[in-house]
């Protein structure tokens, strides 16, 4: 009996083919020369936004009143899961010291990092358990400064249910930057003045 498919996966490239490291390489160098200034031209250029990298208090009121009841529900239920589960596991690992030998002393220490840079996809289709996941995850685990960035969907910055949920995470800086420009900017502390020390 002969095997009939419904779909067929269209093969990628073959390793060694893909421009995609060379790319993305090019444009780490240029942000990181370039500042502020490349990560904004690049995002004019790849995703047609002319705003502000920064997203304020306004857009992030303005998205909210967008968003529908039943969808701010539904974030507020996974965001209550996802922090109960995050408070849970941090409560798991706890710090000790013990004595190897005599004057000999070893420990675990629990010290949250100063920033983490969040990425929330959001092209096509809002990603919003993405920012449910980095940035509850990294507030409880006691960061001080979480800087969340996604692709704009318009003029209006990042689709609305998106900046609904990084706010009420309680992402300190939000970016309206996708893809390597908004990683870049987090990374190299652009807009903020905060080098991220781990990007999720």
């Amino acid at each position: 009996m002969a095997i009939t498919y419904l779909k067929k996966a269209v093969k990628t490239p073959q390793t060694g083919t893909d421009k995609t490291r060379e790319i993305v390489t090019d444009m780490l160098t240029k942000i990181e020369a370039g500042g502020e200034a490349a990560a904004l031209d690049y995002g004019r250029d790849l995703d047609g936004y002319n705003g502000d990298a920064i997203v304020s208090l306004e857009m992030i009121e303005n998205a909210g009143k967008t968003v529908s009841d039943q969808l701010k529900d539904d974030i507020k239920f996974a965001y209550d899961r996802v922090t109960k589960f995050a408070e849970a596991q941090k409560a798991s690992i706890r710090e000790f010291e013990t004595e190897l030998s005599p004057g000999l002393w070893a420990g675990q220490k629990l010290i949250p990092i100063e920033t983490a840079g969040c990425y929330v996809p959001g092209g096509r289709y809002a990603h919003v358990a993405s920012a449910i996941m980095s940035i509850a995850t990294a507030k409880v685990a006691g960061v001080e400064n979480v800087i969340a960035c996604s692709a704009p969907s318009g003029e209006d910055g990042p689709h609305p249910a998106i900046l609904y949920a990084m706010n009420m995470c309680g992402a300190d800086t939000i970016l309206s930057l996708g893809g390597v420009q908004g990683i870049a900017a987090m990374a190299f502390g652009l807009f903020t003045g905060k080098p991220a020390r781990l990007l999720v």
